[in-house]
C-alpha cells in the first residue's frame, strides 16, 4: 500500500509504525489535557478534541479514529470530500477550519457538522440559505481576529458583541446554530505568548453574556493548537484543533510503504 503525503518524519516508513506514532502522540496529548485540566480544576470530558488532518492521507484519519478521535479539521473543500468519501464505513464528525467564500457555501452543508470560520453575516445568511436548501444541520462558530492581524480573517474584537446581537435579535436560524467563538491567534515563539489573547476571548464572552447575548450561542470556545494547547485548556477553551501534536510536520512529500 503505498500512501504519499506532505510531512517532514524522520525515521517512519512503514503505515504500522505510522499508527503506533498516531497512537502515541493521541494518548500523549490526553496525557497533557488531563494534567491541565487538573491544574484548574476542570473536567477532561468538556474538553473536544478536533485532530487537523488537512494535507495527511485518510488511512491517517482512520487509525487517529481508532486511537479514540471522533473529530476531523479540514481547511480544503475539495480534500476534505475525497477522504470522506474514503471513510464512509466510520462515524466521523467533519470540522470545516479553513477560510470559506461565500460562493463555496454550497459544499458546507451534508458534508460537514461544524463549521470554525463564519466572519460575516453575509456568510451565514448564505450558509442557512444552502442548509434550507439542502434540509442539512450546522454548527457554526463565529471566528474572531483576536489578534487583529490584518493578514488575518474574523470580525474585530470590537464588534463581537454587534455580531451576536444581530444573530439574536434579527436572524431566523433553522438550520444553523450558533454555539461559540473560534479565534487564531498570532504563532507563538513560547506557549505563554497566547494566554493574553486567549483571556481576551474569555473575557469577550463574559461580556456579551453580561449584555444579554444567550450562553447557548457562546457555549464552545475553539481555541488552542498544538503548541498551546494546554495553556487554552487552562483559559476556558471548549475545542482544541490539534494538528502536528497528532500527526506530522506539514513540510515536504514523504512516501510510506
Amino acid at each position: 500500500m503505498l500512501e504519499k503525503f506532505s510531512s517532514s518524519v524522520q525515521d517512519i516508513g512503514t503505515l504500522e509504525e505510522v499508527k503506533r506514532k498516531i497512537f502515541d502522540n493521541i494518548r500523549r496529548v490526553k496525557e497533557e489535557i488531563f494534567e491541565s485540566c487538573a491544574k484548574v480544576g476542570r473536567s477532561p470530558d468538556e474538553i473536544k478534541i478536533v485532530a487537523v488532518s488537512k494535507t495527511f492521507p485518510a488511512v491517517f484519519i482512520r487509525f487517529a479514529h481508532e486511537a479514540g478521535i471522533d473529530d476531523f479539521g479540514e481547511n480544503y473543500v475539495q480534500e476534505a470530500l475525497g477522504k470522506k468519501q474514503e471513510l464512509q464505513d466510520i462515524k466521523i464528525s467533519w470540522h470545516f477550519i479553513g477560510y470559506l467564500q461565500s460562493r463555496k457555501a454550497k459544499f458546507i452543508p451534508n458534508n460537514f457538522d461544524f463549521i470554525h470560520s463564519v466572519d460575516s453575516i453575509e456568510l451565514l445568511r448564505e450558509l442557512e440559505k444552502r442548509c434550507e436548501k439542502s434540509g442539512a444541520k450546522l454548527k457554526a462558530l463565529i471566528q474572531v481576529n483576536i489578534s487583529e492581524e490584518k493578514t488575518k480573517h474574523g470580525i474585530h474584537p470590537d464588534d463581537v458583541f454587534r455580531f451576536f446581537s444581530e444573530v439574536q435579535e434579527n436572524m431566523k436560524l433553522s438550520y444553523i446554530e450558533v454555539v461559540g467563538m473560534m479565534i487564531i491567534p498570532a504563532p507563538p515563539k513560547d506557549p505563554e505568548d497566547s494566554r493574553k489573547y486567549f483571556r481576551k476571548l474569555m473575557k469577550i464572552r463574559e461580556e456579551c453574556i453580561k449584555r444579554g447575548i444567550r450562553e447557548n450561542l457562546l457555549r464552545e470556545v475553539s481555541m488552542g493548537m498544538s503548541d498551546d494547547f494546554k495553556v487554552a485548556v487552562e483559559e476556558g477553551a471548549t475545542i482544541l484543533r490539534i494538528g502536528r501534536a497528532i500527526f506530522f510536520e506539514r513540510e515536504k512529500k514523504k512516501t510510506y510503504l
